[in-house]
């Protein structure tokens, strides 16, 4: 058998690992905090406000950016996103003598920084809500979740900011100079589909009502 010897294998640890290359790095774990013990449960002022969304959006989307190394990550990211907009932000009055977002005075950075911080947690809600399984109480929830996102930026929309008002802004409200009008948004059917959805948290339904 002159061609017997090609089959030897006198090194086989060294070839077997030339083959496997080398070896991958271990992931680095970056824990997301979301129970933190100084996170106010309902914001106060804008500062803690704006200072809620940042915390809770670097923590959703560390939680989404690292889904393969924690199980139900998207779970938690929506679960955050959902409380803060259900419970850790005020809901708008009508009145703004009695409205969180309008009887204190407000700067136009501390309000385009809260516009960019909802439209940020907006995202990364609508992304995690897509991740999981979906049923009719996800989509009850999530209506009413971004039902809520919707007002309160509304009415921090209708803010005018003390140092620098934004043209949007009295346009929106309907205080900028000329014959205008405010302008609203319509829940259109939201009213008559929301009652068939099943949702049993007393918060979220007096929300939906």
């Amino acid at each position: 058998y002159p061609f017997f010897g090609r089959f030897r294998r006198d090194d086989y640890d060294n070839v077997v690992k030339d083959l496997m290359g080398e070896p991958r790095q271990d992931p680095i774990l970056i824990p997301p905090v979301i129970t933190d013990s100084t996170l106010p449960n309902v914001a106060t002022n804008y500062q803690e406000a704006s200072s809620s969304l940042q915390r809770v959006s670097h923590a959703c989307s560390l939680l989404l950016q690292q889904r393969s190394m924690i199980k139900n990550a998207s779970a938690f990211a929506a679960s955050a996103a959902q409380h803060m907009f259900t419970v850790g932000l005020p809901m708008p009055d009508n009145d703004p003598a009695r409205c969180f977002w309008r009887k204190f005075k407000m700067r136009r950075e501390t309000q385009v920084n809260l516009l960019f911080l909802i439209r940020k947690m907006c995202r990364i809600y609508a992304a995690a809500t897509a991740c999981v399984q979906q049923s009719r109480g996800l989509v009850a929830i999530r209506s009413t979740a971004f039902a809520c996102a919707a007002c309160i930026s509304d009415a921090i929309s209708r803010a005018t900011a003390e140092d620098d008002p934004s043209p949007f802004s009295l346009h929106y409200s309907g205080t900028c100079e000329g014959p205008t009008m405010p302008f609203g948004i319509q829940a259109g059917s939201f009213q008559v589909l929301a009652k068939n959805l099943p949702e049993h948290v007393c918060v979220n339904l007096e929300l939906r009502v």
